[in-house]
């Protein structure tokens, strides 16, 4: 979703990187969805209230040390300057199935380094909502990883569940030891420019691995 913006005699866009949470939504195989239960109707007492039963890791969220890391940084100690601000845009079309290598990223180091922040669009998002979204997705390799946080990169997000299935332990112990936070499951990547302004702002869940997130970019209108 995106929307226009002419507030304050700035011209922006916004789009929305997040999928909506849903009762009863997708989730990752194995993995428990929400569930919202009335607490309250306006029939029974003329107020509305929901009872929400939410996983961590459920929808557009973030990791945080914790997740992979014994005794690491909880989701509430994310730091919110790694989370807001300038972020790279990098395509990174491997085919589906194949590694996602350092080579893949080597033309954009520069812009990443610059930026400190970078979104991996694979066009993977577009699977949502189907089963073949859950896996076949190209998987970041340990390389890769090693590469983004010589770069200094202290944001990634992936429009992927998971950066790697194959790698699974790796590549996120090299990210989250690195002080990186990862955002997963991001949707719409394919309306962002190649440099992006990011507001990622999980819920400030106390003393868990992670927490979904609403996570939008911020553009100027262009003529």
């Amino acid at each position: 979703m995106t929307q226009d913006s002419e507030g304050d005699g700035a011209r922006n866009r916004f789009i929305d990187l997040t999928i909506p949470i849903a009762h009863g939504m997708d989730a990752f195989p194995g993995e428990p969805t929400a569930r919202f239960t009335p607490f309250s109707t306006h029939q029974d007492s003329g107020i509305e209230m929901w009872s929400v039963d939410i996983f961590s890791q459920l929808g557009t969220h973030v990791d945080a040390p914790s997740h992979f890391i014994a005794g690491g940084p909880t989701n509430e100690r994310l730091p919110l300057e790694s989370m807001i601000g300038r972020v790279a845009v990098v395509d990174v079309t491997a085919a589906p199935g194949t590694p996602l290598t350092a080579a893949h990223l080597a033309d954009s180091i520069q812009r990443i380094r610059s930026a400190g922040r970078v979104i991996l669009r694979s066009g993977w998002d577009t699977r949502l909502g189907t089963s073949a979204y859950w896996e076949g997705f190209a998987e970041m390799t340990p390389e890769a990883a090693e590469l983004l946080v010589e770069a200094g990169v202290r944001f990634v997000g992936i429009d992927t569940p998971t950066p790697s299935l194959t790698h699974l332990h790796d590549v996120h112990r090299i990210l989250l030891g690195a002080g990186c936070v990862l955002a997963e499951c991001l949707v719409n990547t394919a309306e962002l420019s190649a440099e992006s302004f990011v507001i990622c702002l999980p819920l400030p869940l106390v003393g868990i691995d992670g927490a979904p997130a609403r996570i939008i970019a911020m553009e100027p209108l262009r003529d």
